[in-house]
Parts: structure tokens; sequence; C-alpha cells
């Protein structure tokens, strides 16, 4: 079965996945929180596998201040599950496209936060 291919969209973790702030492993220091396994997240950017990781950046950032960054696929095993691949189309801005699914994630959020019991 081929693997799925990893690409900016809605994932939910598969597992405990580790938030980071550089794409390193090595160091302890870098981590800064926990995604707990079930969780939705939204990945913005992916990139090319390195030492045996498929990097994805979680924060929506992407000029000045701290990016944050988790494993999708770690030695060949997934951390993360695609939900839903972000739309695009060839002649769209990437920017533009990225603020309208900042905006529905916040719309998601803001629905979730309603329903909850009081």
């Amino acid at each position: 079965m081929p693997e799925e291919p990893l690409v900016p969209g809605d994932y939910t973790t598969l597992v405990d996945l580790k938030i980071r702030s550089q794409m390193d492993t090595e160091s302890v220091t870098n981590q800064v929180g926990t995604y707990m396994r079930g969780l939705p997240f939204a990945v913005f950017q992916v990139y090319p596998e390195k030492n045996g990781i498929i990097w994805g950046r979680i924060s929506s950032n992407t000029g000045a201040g701290t990016s944050r960054y988790v494993g999708l696929r770690v030695a060949n095993n997934m951390k993360a599950k695609l939900e839903k691949a972000f739309e695009t189309t060839p002649n769209s801005d990437p920017q533009v496209a990225l603020t309208e699914a900042i905006k529905e994630l916040g719309a998601t959020i803001r629905n979730l936060a309603a329903n909850l019991p009081r």
C-alpha cells in the first residue's frame, strides 16, 4: 500500500506528539509542548525528509516570530493522519489560502467553544 503524501492540511495525532521550536530531535531543550493522541491540529508547511523525519510546521507565521514543528513521519512510522488537505488552486496565492485556512480553523474553534458544557 503506497504511503499517503504529506501536505499542508488538517491532521490528527496518532500518538502523543512532541512540539519543537526547531526541526531537531537531538536537543531536549527545543521541546516546547505536546499534542496528545487524538488531537486535531493544522500543518501549514511540510518539509522534505531529513534524517528519517518528515517535519510539519504547525505555526502559521512565515516571517518573524518563533515557528513550531512536529515530526509527521519518523523512521517510516506515521505520527499523524491527514484528515483534509488545505484547498489550493494552481493560481492561488499561498498566503491567501493560508489566511482562509486560519479563518476556517478559528470558526471551528469558536463553534467548539460555544458548545462546551458550562
